[in-house]
């Protein structure tokens, strides 16, 4: 098995290598298209209401989900962490108002805390992931976040395997994180990245102290 930094390595060379191939595209992210990309992030950012809140951008690539938030009038903190440091300066260049950083978090920790963490085909290669990291970086990410976490991961419902590509169990995805992170979990794998097409993808939300009220109602109501 890879050490993580063995994994940090991998994925910090593969990534900067698609941005030297592809530029400010959304192959520099490992995505086939934009409008894929975009369903994905759209799909996390329903984990609650992001627009007062902190959130950092895990695995942020040249931050598209900053472009998206920002359309949607948010007034929160972004922050964006990247493993690839040729990936983050360009981002960072391109985005002056927000804050890129390239960052090991299973070797140097975080410095702060978040409202809500948002992870994007992070665990996607094979070469670069194992359940073991997936994990222990879920683990030091939740330790950080004040309301909770949402990450998506390929599926083991598929009717095509691509050698390169890392599937989870969804069903066992959310057992662990039922078991070793908190008891509010929610699973889904019901969206269409594209028509005519099963689920491939789920996304799950992990939440800190209970389910997000609805935007309407406070704790004391």
């Amino acid at each position: 098995m890879k050490s993580f930094d063995d994994i940090a390595r991998a994925n910090a060379e593969h990534y900067d290598r698609l941005l030297r191939e592809s530029g400010d595209t959304h192959a520099a992210a490992q995505w086939a298209d934009q409008p894929t990309q975009d369903l994905r992030l759209k799909i996390l950012c329903e984990i609650g209401d992001l627009k007062p809140a902190k959130v950092l951008d895990f695995g942020c690539g040249m931050g598209r989900l900053y472009e998206l938030l920002s359309a949607q009038g948010f007034k929160g903190e972004y922050v964006g962490y990247e493993i690839a440091p040729n990936l983050a300066a360009a981002a960072q260049k391109k985005h002056a108002s927000a804050r890129f950083e390239c960052r090991d978090i299973l070797k140097n920790g975080l410095p702060e805390d978040f409202d809500y963490v948002l992870i994007s085909g992070v665990f996607n290669n094979k070469h670069s992931a194992s359940s073991e990291y997936v994990q222990a970086v879920l683990k030091t990410l939740f330790a950080r976040t004040r309301k909770g976490i949402a990450f998506n991961g390929l599926s083991t419902y598929v009717d095509y395997l691509a050698e390169n590509l890392n599937y989870m169990d969804p069903i066992e995805t959310f057992a662990r994180c039922k078991a070793g992170l908190s008891s509010a979990v929610t699973l889904r794998h019901d969206y269409q990245l594209k028509a005519n097409v099963i689920p491939y993808e789920f996304t799950i939300y992990v939440y800190k102290n209970g389910l997000p009220l609805p935007a309407n109602q406070t704790a004391s109501q």
